[in-house]
């Protein structure tokens, strides 16, 4: 069985409660779709445990700002990850930098942009763009068939995504099935084509504040929710004196 978290964004302690979670069920493999930084208020204990338990970790778009640089976020956005840099970039100019600070830049830095296990594919946003590009249940109402077409001749038989955090399944009938429809459960077969979005741990944006995550055993997908000590990190949100209210705000409303 395989436990797939996605969209962390600095909130240890909805990922530790995720982390028990999973422990209480056996999973021996972990892969992480990216988005370990942004947004929220301890990026340094989420990598660490990140890279202590993944098997995989891609990155996501967040990830891949923190070391490039933030230049198409919105200002809440930027100001969250100049700070997350700032917490986390070793200090090059000093004689003896961090080492610490060393090598969990340079995890940071190496993760790669997607993972194959056998015919299923794993990328943060989308199989035509692994960094930035959204799939939503607004393409779906929206109609955009061209877009969603070009992206399924990429996918072989499933891929599976975060970045919108928002968890449910897109069909190759361009249908998407949110978590109601499936009852937390899809399965997967031969035939099967389809984009399997895991939702987030670390901000929820299904209306749901609880983390979000879900298992991969013997072609069945299984969401789980998780609830965790959500105050505690709106404290940490206000307490950094950087990071704007509005986090705090949408943690606790899942939006």
């Amino acid at each position: 069985m395989i436990a797939l978290i996605s969209d962390i964004h600095a909130n240890k302690e909805a990922l530790e409660a995720v982390v028990q979670d999973i422990s209480s069920q056996g999973i021996d493999r972990i892969f992480c779709l990216g988005d370990i930084v942004g947004y929220g208020p301890e990026p340094t204990p989420c990598v660490d445990l990140v890279e202590k338990l993944a098997d995989v970790c891609i990155c996501g778009n967040h990830d891949y700002a923190l070391i490039y640089g933030a230049t198409d976020f919105n200002v809440v956005a930027a100001d969250a990850i100049n700070y997350h840099r700032h917490v986390l970039m070793p200090n090059i100019g000093k004689l003896k930098p961090s080492e610490s600070k060393m090598k969990r830049w340079q995890y940071l830095k190496r993760l790669p942009f997607r993972h194959m296990e056998g015919n299923y594919l794993f990328v943060h946003g989308s199989p035509r763009n692994p960094i930035n590009e959204y799939i939503t249940e607004t393409d779906v109402r929206w109609g955009l068939e061209k877009k969603l077409t070009e992206i399924f001749s990429l996918v072989e038989n499933i891929c599976f995504v975060g970045h919108t955090h928002r968890p449910g399944v897109l069909t190759q009938n361009i249908e998407f099935l949110t978590l109601q429809d499936l009852d937390n459960t899809y399965e997967i077969t031969p035939d099967t084509k389809a984009i399997i979005n895991i939702g987030s741990v670390g901000q929820p944006r299904d209306g749901d504040p609880r983390a979000c995550y879900a298992t991969l055993e013997d072609n069945i997908v299984r969401y789980r929710r998780v609830p965790y000590e959500l105050e505690a990190v709106c404290r940490k949100i206000t307490a950094t004196g950087i990071l704007d209210e509005s986090l705090a705000e949408r943690l606790r409303v899942g939006r």
